[in-house]
């Protein structure tokens, strides 16, 4: 291969020096007569290496640096009681960390009652009693003239037995 490329090489460069020149006008053929044929030196092809193969985007330059993805938001209060409203109890490992991650970010919320109130749903639809007992009470202390804390008490603190069937 290299062979043919030094040979494609000199050939060229033979056939660069020499130039045509035009015929007496007397000697040209009329314009309605095809045109004479140009014969081109030729030249060695070569496969295009792999790495040339696929054509390079154009538009913005790559940057070889690596790019870190942007970290995701932080939900706002809002999204974060809808989020556990949606959850309700299909996933209770999720609504608890998302109950405790509420309560961190907006202890002075007027939301932080609902707050806590899913932190206990969620400890009690784990089976976690004893957890669920303890946040209770601390939510009745906190949050004493809420309707949640009356929910929290009735339903985790001083549940009814179960009616016998």
């Amino acid at each position: 291969m290299a062979l043919a490329i030094v040979v494609g090489v000199f050939a060229r460069d033979d056939n660069r020096g020499k130039r045509t020149v035009p015929a007496p006008p007397e000697t040209q053929e009329s314009v309605t007569e095809a045109a004479p044929t140009v014969v081109l030196p030729t030249e060695v092809v070569r496969e295009p290496s792999p790495s040339l193969a696929k054509p390079l985007p154009t538009g913005v330059p790559r940057s070889r640096e690596s790019v870190e993805p942007p970290a995701p938001q932080r939900p706002d209060e809002a999204s974060l009681i809808a989020k556990l409203r949606d959850l309700a109890a299909s996933d209770p490992p999720q609504s608890l960390r998302l109950a405790r991650e509420a309560l961190a970010r907006f202890p002075d919320s007027p939301r932080a009652p609902e707050f806590e109130w899913n932190v206990v749903k969620a400890l009690a639809n784990m089976d976690q009693t004893r957890e669920a007992e303890e946040e209770a009470r601390g939510m009745l202390e906190k949050y004493p003239d809420s309707p949640l804390s009356v929910d929290v008490d009735h339903h985790v603190l001083h549940h009814p037995p179960n009616p016998p069937r």
